[in-house]
């Protein structure tokens, strides 16, 4: 990196508000060393507040410049964040913010107060120097483009919008085309009749690419959406949603479902760090969005970048001190997130009623579920809210373990680092990633059909005793109707078993009827009859012996002698 000096002659003062240690110490080193000012460092926006309200800004080191991170707010309804808060109270003050990818609303909203710089939050150190000194000089630089709306806000109808790719992806096939051949052209040992061919094909590209331009659908004008003033960010019921889970992470996060889970090969610490980690990045993910509360639409296109950008910035938070912990030429954080498909795939896009769950707090929208509504800040909001909220933070955390499991669970310092002593063992290991393996392909194949058929959604809870299961009901349908395969069938066979077991059920009560009747009153009255019979037959026999031993006996007996 190409060091960056200041001008002698420039003279200005500048402010650091930032949260993270390591980020904080980098800027302070890069900017003493680099620029040779010592800057006013702070870590949030209410120690920034206090000295302000103590200490007024030196003029002798105006103009002053404030760097932070576009997502810090203020105790302030008018201007909940800190930026607007500056530029309201102190217009003198130039402001350069850093965003994160998740932060884009605030964008429009920030140039519009007139926020002198805006860079993305990986900017690197010296470009960021750069702007500093350009910003000092009374320069405005905004680094962050905002994203080209999707096709389908472009291209409303389906026929256009498949136009415009197949015809998008000719023209940029051709311009590649023309961009070889002018390079081609440009040799100086190509031969006249070489070049005379190369210039005939350029001239049938060009023409070809002027006849598809002509095809090429306009895309629809949109609009600029007004820029409006923030909301007052709802910080009660965030802020008890925050406070009442992290009650609930007091407790041992000991596995009491009856599935295998990833995050009990944690330690308790790391367990309890992880699960902090991602409810700070939930808080600053849902904070972030109040800058403009979006629509539900808004939310729904937006569902699967979310969770991926909170996954993600989870992830790097979590293991951001064990970076390098493989080696220095082996980043730990590339190497996890390498597994973002699969971690998308099997853990993120089954999380339920995301888009809901913001909606709810953002636009204080009701929440539906199973045809009973909950109005917002009510008792019973919070429980259900409490329930959703707990179980994507865990699936979250799995999704974060995930992969560390998959890609470093032999090697001995991540072991001894993250892991309990008991999965140490190979085979422990071994034991449990195929339990896991087993769980998946048994939830994929045959449980999540069924739970879909019966209407069945089953979330992880923390509860004071641990992690446990929460059933609710649900309707499922269009889940139901997207199944295909051998979870298709599967649910066909639940639905005859279903059809087939009331008269199947039926005819073996007829039949068991049938076999009682036949037992006891034909062959039980049958073999009645044979007992009495042959208690008849013996009766009759003992009584005929007996009266001819009494004959013989009287017919023996001796006269008596005469005197």
């Amino acid at each position: 990196m190409t060091a960056v000096t200041a001008d002698a002659s420039l003279r200005f003062g500048l402010i650091i508000v930032e949260g993270e240690d390591v980020v904080r110490l980098g800027l302070w080193t890069g900017i003493q060393q680099q620029l040779g000012i010592e800057p006013l460092v702070f870590h949030d926006s209410h120690g920034l507040m206090t000295y302000l309200a103590n200490t007024p800004l030196d003029k002798e080191h105006d103009p002053w410049i404030v760097l932070c991170d576009a997502q810090l707010t203020v105790n302030d309804a008018a201007t909940p964040w800190l930026w607007q808060w500056l530029k309201q109270h102190y217009p003198t003050v130039r402001v350069i913010l850093t965003v994160r990818p998740a932060a884009l609303e605030l964008v429009p909203l920030a140039q519009q107060v007139g926020v002198e710089g805006i860079y993305y939050r990986n900017t690197a150190l010296g470009d960021l120097l750069r702007g500093i000194l350009a910003i000092a000089q009374g320069e405005i630089v905004h680094a962050v483009t905002l994203p080209p709306p999707p096709l389908s806000v472009l291209f409303p109808n389906p026929w256009d919008r498949w136009r415009y790719r197949v015809l998008h992806q000719g023209m940029a096939e051709m311009e590649a085309w023309l961009q070889a051949l002018d390079q081609h052209l440009g040799r100086a040992s190509l031969s006249p009749l070489e070049r005379l061919v190369c210039e005939g094909r350029h001239r049938e590209i060009r023409a070809a690419r002027w006849l598809v331009s002509r095809f090429l659908p306009q895309p629809r004008h949109v609009p600029a959406a007004p820029l409006v003033a923030p909301a007052p960010p709802q910080v009660e019921i965030i802020s008890q949603l925050v406070d009442r889970c992290l009650q609930r992470m007091q407790s041992d996060l000991l596995n009491l479902t009856s599935r295998p889970l990833e995050l009990e090969v944690l330690t308790l610490k790391q367990r309890q760090e992880l699960l902090y980690t991602i409810l700070r990045q939930w808080d600053l993910l849902v904070r972030t969005l109040q800058a403009i509360p979006p629509s539900m639409e808004f939310l729904q296109q937006r569902r699967d970048r979310l969770l991926f950008d909170l996954w993600e910035q989870s992830l790097r938070e979590f293991f951001r001190p064990y970076r390098f912990i493989l080696g220095s030429d082996s980043d730990l954080i590339e190497q996890l997130l390498s597994e973002r498909e699969t971690v998308t795939t099997v853990y993120l896009k089954p999380i339920p009623f995301v888009a809901e769950i913001l909606a709810h707090l953002l636009s204080q929208q009701p929440l539906v579920i199973h045809q009973q509504s909950y109005r917002y800040s009510t008792a019973a909001a919070l429980e259900i809210l409490d329930a959703l909220l707990d179980h994507w933070l865990l699936t979250v955390a799995n999704g974060i373990v995930y992969p560390l499991l998959n890609r470093c669970c032999y090697s001995e310092i991540v072991q001894q680092t993250f892991f309990q002593p008991h999965y140490a063992s190979m085979r422990e290991m071994e034991r449990f990633r195929n339990a896991l393996s087993w769980h998946y392909r048994w939830q994929r194949w045959v449980k999540e059909p069924q739970n879909i058929f019966e209407s069945r959604l089953v979330l992880l809870r923390l509860t004071e005793r641990g992690i446990q299961e929460l059933a609710l009901t649900v309707p499922r349908q269009q889940e139901l109707l997207e199944l295909e395969g051998i979870p298709y069938a599967l649910t066909l066979a639940l639905e005859a078993r279903d059809a087939l077991a009331p008269p199947v059920r039926a005819v073996v009560a007829w039949v068991g009827k049938g076999v009682v009747y036949l037992l006891t009153q034909v062959i039980g009255r049958g073999l009645g009859l044979i007992g009495r019979g042959i208690l008849q037959g013996i009766g009759q026999s003992v009584g005929s012996g007996w009266s001819r031993s009494e004959a013989s006996k009287s017919s023996s007996k001796p006269e008596g002698m005469k005197y």
